[in-house]
């Protein structure tokens, strides 16, 4: 170093260089045994690549290969062969030292050319292979990332740095030594090699399984408390009453058939099997009448009746449907085999018996009811609906009609049992038939369509004149350019207020999903069609600054020209030729909806916390959207400052909801920047409403968490940290989103997050919190299981 380095940065680093070597000669003996218990599991003389030592240290290998240089732990031809287990101990041993030699350590990684110097090339080479070797941040940002680095550590005004300079920057700056501090913990970031599982055949997995499903069974009884019950009392009384309608049915069959017509065990347990199939059967017809659920849910009476659960419910009537066909078909199956008169398979398959109420139809009716009812119980697996088959799923689910119209003639009180539900079905299909088909309704045709990233298709739809809808309410689509006669589920991701259309978003997932995608995909390749409508690419779209508005190309929309009726205007074209070719040229849509979901709940409740993992931020685009337009017909433009203010009176002073926070978990921010920019837009919006309003506290928190980028004390998160927090305190938002709101990652912690919602001067109380979760299952479990801790109401969006 040059003899005019200051006396007291001298002495830092001559006790950082004697602490370093001394680290770097200690025996094997020595070293502590909380990190040698992270090793001795490795063999301690084989020779290791860089490549090893990288995944052992969970970090990459150009790193390493830094790392190795700088403490010269590598022989001078470069000849690394040899390194071995000890490497990867030394290096642990720094990585928890002092301060002082981590900063050295660091200084000494960024010194390539070991002239105890860091120039400003050396930064940036250093920096750019980092960036471009963990690849969390584009390439198109890498030159103004180094670009604000190269500021932090003065190098912008000079050419190069001493290591006193150096440590003094790091000292006096708190992101850097906070970079630094990441490693004062037990290395537990380590990644130990676990030996590989035993395969197991599918017989044990099932019933390891089932053990599994024991153990969570009996975890979840144990939480069983009063304050559960009495949060769901609608549940409770529901399933008590479904129980004991059961029973009951169940003992009057016994006492009939044994005490007044004297039958034998197989009728009798035939009998069973029939009577609570004629009430579970016209159960499971009512759970799914949409439409009734639609106006209940619009009532009061959604506080009494458990409708959240329909599908839940749903499912669990067609498992023990098919567990009563068994117990039926057998029992009478066997009662044949010892019937006398007729064969078995006569009395199976003829009607020749003259068993049942319409010309002995009854057995062979049964055999065809068991075929059928086997088939759309496969065609219900959860592999097959998920799996990219939903059209097996739902062209299988309607054999629902032969399948009641052949159990009324199977048995004879069945009609008695479903003729109301069956009433209801048919009212609802009528009215669905005839609104779909309504051009002031259901009978629509595309704007305009935006090819996504990660295989997403966002369509914006004419909404027709009569279309109403609540935030979070879903519709069934149905395009005749892709298929003629399906429908498929979609939330909306517009607000009610943006009148004129609506917009859903498609991820490419199955055959009907990827042919919607691959179709608007073509159209875009060919600039000549599209027709009446057109189709964006965002997808392709050239990369922009995280600091300037992100925009959806597809927002701009010519509604203007469109009269109340839903036809073109006059103006477009002034003869009948042209106004025909218009509407033959547009991409006709049919809706069927709109249908409600528990979301609706979500302007009912004082503080809500709603969580999206991936696509299932879906349903909570139309709520914020719908709260950004509420924010926006509030505020007032000044006519001569053009300032804009906000009324002095709370703009939440007429609805009961105070309180949003919004998490979001997934992979990256690449296959939603179409809900970034609401964020983003939402963000501004709440900030010009504060600022007006400076005793009112925040309305909406935005927490994001990535789970592509895992949290882990590792030499990559000392670089990651530095590079997001430096970004984020010179640019004023975050480097993967654009948003003021920072960037988390891994998977957030349920317990910590509910804790510090109840606890603290701003937190509400559990009774106040409502938990809306729309997600994979795996996730709404754990969260489900942390609110019943905390006594928090736990709602869930089935999809």
């Amino acid at each position: 170093m040059s003899t005019n380095v200051p006396s007291e940065s001298n002495n830092k680093l001559l006790a950082a260089e004697i602490t370093l070597q001394e680290l770097l000669n200690e025996p094997y003996k020595f070293v502590p045994s909380h990190i040698r218990k992270y090793t001795d599991h490795l063999p301690q003389d084989k020779p290791m690549s860089i490549e090893e030592i990288a995944q052992i240290l969970n970090t990459q290998p150009f790193i390493v290969s830094r790392l190795i240089r700088a403490l010269s732990l590598s022989s001078v031809n470069e000849d690394e062969t040899w390194l071995n287990i000890s490497v990867v101990q030394k290096l642990i041993r720094i990585f928890n030292s002092t301060i002082d030699v981590r900063c050295l350590l660091l200084f000494k990684m960024l010194d390539a050319n070991n002239d105890h110097y860091v120039s400003r090339g050396e930064l940036s080479r250093f920096y750019t292979s980092c960036l471009e070797t963990i690849k969390y941040v584009e390439t198109s940002r890498v030159p103004s990332v180094i670009e604000i680095l190269l500021k932090r550590y003065h190098l912008n005004k000079k050419r190069r740095i001493r290591f006193d300079e150096f440590y003094s920057i790091v000292m006096n700056d708190e992101i850097l030594l906070e970079s630094l501090a990441i490693f004062t913990d037990f290395p537990t970031w380590v990644s130990i090699v676990k030996p590989s599982p035993v395969r197991q055949n599918i017989i044990q997995r099932y019933f390891m399984g089932c053990c599994q499903q024991d153990y969570n069974n009996e975890e979840l009884t144990r939480k069983i408390t009063f304050d559960r019950l009495k949060d769901n009392v609608p549940r409770v009384i529901a399933v008590l009453l479904y129980i004991l309608v059961n029973i009951a049915l169940m003992l009057y069959v016994i006492i009939y058939r044994v005490v007044v017509t004297k039958a034998n065990v197989f009728v009798v347990f035939a009998r069973i099997g029939g009577m609570l199939l004629n009430l579970n059967c016209s159960l499971i017809i009512v759970v799914m009448l949409r439409r009734s659920i639609f106006l209940i849910r619009a009532t009061p009476l959604h506080r009494f009746l458990p409708i959240d659960d329909h599908i839940d419910f749903h499912k669990f009537l067609g498992r023990f449907i098919g567990a009563l066909s068994i117990l039926h078909t057998l029992a009478h199956a066997i009662n044949f085999g010892i019937t006398k008169g007729y064969s078995w398979p006569v009395f199976m398959f003829t009607t020749r018996p003259n068993v049942g109420w319409i010309g002995g139809f009854a057995p062979l009716s049964g055999v065809i009811l068991c075929i059928i009812l086997l088939v759309m119980i496969i065609c219900s697996m959860h592999w097959i609906r998920r799996g990219g088959h939903f059209q097996v799923f739902y062209w299988t689910h309607l054999l629902y009609i032969p399948f009641f119209a052949f159990l009324i003639f199977h048995a004879t009180n069945f009609w008695k049992w479903a003729i109301g539900p069956l009433t209801l079905l048919f009212l609802e299909k009528l009215y669905s038939f005839c609104t779909r088909y309504w051009a002031n309704r259901g009978r629509t045709y595309l704007l305009s369509a935006t090819i996504e990233q990660s295989n997403v298709v966002s369509l914006t739809i004419h909404r027709p004149k009569y279309f109403t809808f609540k935030p979070g309410d879903y519709i069934f689509i149905n395009i005749p350019q892709v298929a003629n006669y399906e429908y498929h589920p979609f939330t909306i991701t517009s607000a009610p207020e943006e009148l004129g259309y609506i917009r859903v978003h498609i991820q490419a997932v199955g055959n009907w999903t990827k042919k919607v995608y691959e179709r608007f995909k073509i159209i875009s390749e060919n600039s000549t069609s599209g027709g009446a409508f057109h189709v964006y690419r965002a997808d392709q779209r050239a990369a922009v600054n995280v600091n300037d508005k992100i925009t959806t190309i597809s927002i701009n929309i010519p509604i203007e020209c469109e009269d109340q009726g839903g036809g073109v205007n006059d103006n477009l074209s002034g003869s009948s030729t042209t106004d025909e070719m218009v509407q033959q040229s547009r991409e006709k849509i049919i809706l069927n909806g709109p249908y409600s979901t528990c979301a609706r709940y979500i302007f009912d409740c004082n503080h809500a916390l709603l969580i999206g993992a991936g696509i299932g931020i879906t349903p909570y685009a139309s709520i914020l959207s719908s709260l950004m337009v509420q924010f926006r017909e509030n505020r007032v433009t000044c006519n001569h400052c053009q300032k804009v203010n906000y009324p002095e009176k709370n703009l939440w002073d007429n609805q009961r909801l105070k309180k949003v926070d919004f998490i979001w978990v997934t992979p990256d921010s690449k296959s939603f920047e179409w809900f970034l920019d609401l964020l983003c837009q939402f963000e501004k919006d709440q900030a010009e409403y504060l600022k007006s309003n400076t005793n009112k506290s925040r309305f909406l928190n935005i927490q994001l968490y990535f789970t592509g980028i895992k949290e882990n004390r590792s030499v990559d998160q000392v670089l990651r940290h530095q590079v997001t927090n430096i970004w984020a305190d010179e640019m004023g938002s975050d480097i993967f989103t654009g948003l003021k709101s920072p960037t988390n990652f891994g998977r957030p912690d349920w317990e910590k997050l509910l804790r510090s919602m109840t606890s603290g001067d701003n937190s509400s109380t559990a009774k106040d919190i409502n938990v809306f979760f729309c997600g994979p299952k795996s996730m709404g479990k754990k969260i489900q299981h942390h609110c019943v801790d905390f006594g928090i109401r736990y709602y869930e969006e089935k999809f």
